[in-house]
């Protein structure tokens, strides 16, 4: 908070559905401010309602607007950089699109292995959304407690314990054309990884089978998969595993024997664009650096923007390196101030209501589920959440996890799948 005439005010404003379309600088090259322009919410887009624009002025800009994971815009950074990536979905949000970037190179700033882009070898393919692009990752841990990669005539091709490069790039020789494959796992397995499993099952990513009987039936497989042949692959897993070492090379096999008896939990999963480790050069202390590795006066970066700290490739953990460090580093030794404003933006709307008002009498007014059933659609989407209902419609397209995961709940309730997930804090950025 700040003192001024009118008395506390807050020393930091969000400015929601806003955008950042240019880094303002002086004659010297300095950054001195922002210029933006309101992007929405999309009813206001819809509905053709003029947009505010305006600059917005500081002794101090930061950039910590992450990757470019999930950047298939038209001037996109994994078009120019890594093209053959663009097949690929991504575990990223739609907002992570190299913006930040963008911004910083446009003012000179130095780019530093923007070729480098981690992928993920297991996304989750959901069969209900196949086309969406935002894929939920599938943790590693069910891998590591012993879960069996198969391609779709029921093979093995990896070692399912190497690293991010190497099974994606077994997968891409094993199914290049679709590539998907089966993560299946057994009762052991998946009372170890308890807490995913149970979770990605909510949300209709796992589909148990009880029998091999069953699991063969999956409409995964090609057409020459059968019980027996699923027989047969497990039980080569088991006789690998206790010889300690398999045609892969794998030597842990954990949560072994895989009893084909059942039940197993399985799910398909996909390479995905996961992280980027190239980004925007800066110094120790988070500086932007220029074209000659000197610092660009009044421009920061932190968190995914910034490039050249993983090298290649990243080990898992790592990113709040970039996050943490850098972010406590720049705020630490910054200054926090009022700027100075053209232009003000409209920031007071949220991006989600609470729904239903005030009856008559004052109170909140009830929603019947009859008047739920109306609101199932991107146009106009109710959730109920313990009891109270809230307009999702203008948030689908920021949720992380894609609109379909909300509309699957359009008119509904979502209170089970939302507790899973969520705090109950989450909730007060909607009301």
């Amino acid at each position: 908070w700040k003192k001024s005439g009118r008395g506390r005010e807050p020393r930091l404003q969000l400015m929601k559905w806003t955008k950042a379309t240019k880094l303002l600088t002086d004659e010297s090259g300095a950054v001195v401010g922002v210029k933006w322009e309101v992007v929405g919410p999309p009813s206001a887009v819809k509905e053709g309602r003029p947009m505010a624009s305006g600059e917005v002025y500081a002794s101090n800009v930061l950039i910590a607007t992450g990757g470019y994971a999930s950047d298939y815009t038209e001037d996109s950074l994994l078009k120019e950089h890594r093209p053959d990536l663009l097949k690929y979905a991504t575990t990223n949000n739609k907002g992570t699109t190299g913006d930040g970037h963008k911004l910083a190179l446009a003012v000179g700033a130095k780019g530093l292995g923007l070729d480098d882009v981690q992928v993920h070898p297991t996304g989750f393919f959901n069969p209900r959304d196949p086309d969406n692009k935002v894929k939920t990752l599938c943790a590693e841990i069910l891998r590591g407690e012993g879960g069996v990669l198969l391609d779709s005539k029921g093979h093995r091709f990896a070692n399912e314990l190497g690293t991010r490069d190497y099974v994606t790039g077994r997968m891409i020789q094993q199914e290049p054309q679709t590539l998907k494959f089966a993560l299946v796992m057994n009762e052991a397995t998946a009372r170890k990884a308890e807490t995913h499993i149970g979770l990605y099952t909510k949300k209709g990513l796992i589909t148990k089978f009880e029998t091999l009987e069953e699991l063969a039936k999956w409409d995964y497989w090609g057409m020459f998969v059968t019980e027996k042949s699923l027989q047969q692959a497990l039980k080569k897993y088991d006789e690998d595993a206790e010889k300690g070492i398999d045609s892969f090379g794998k030597k842990f096999f954990h949560n072994v024997p895989y009893n084909t008896n059942g039940p197993f939990y399985v799910g398909i999963v996909t390479p995905v664009i996961h992280y980027c480790m190239g980004g925007i050069a800066i110094d120790p202390e988070g500086q932007v650096l220029d074209k000659d590795m000197q610092p660009i006066p009044g421009l920061h970066a932190a968190g995914e923007v910034i490039g050249g700290l993983h090298g290649q490739n990243r080990l898992g953990g790592n990113a709040l390196s970039e996050c943490v460090v850098f972010g406590r580093r720049i705020g630490l030794s910054l200054p926090v101030g009022g700027g100075s404003e053209a232009g003000t933006p409209s920031i007071s709307e949220p991006a989600v209501e609470a729904k239903g008002g005030e009856s008559a009498g004052g109170g909140p007014r009830k929603v019947t589920w009859e008047e739920m059933k109306k609101h199932t659609t991107e146009e106009s989407c109710w959730v109920v959440i313990n009891d109270k209902v809230y307009d999702f419609t203008n948030f689908l397209d920021e949720h992380p996890a894609g609109a379909e995961a909300i509309l699957r709940f359009g008119g509904q309730d979502g209170t089970e799948i939302f507790e899973a997930i969520h705090t109950p804090e989450m909730l007060e950025d909607f009301t």
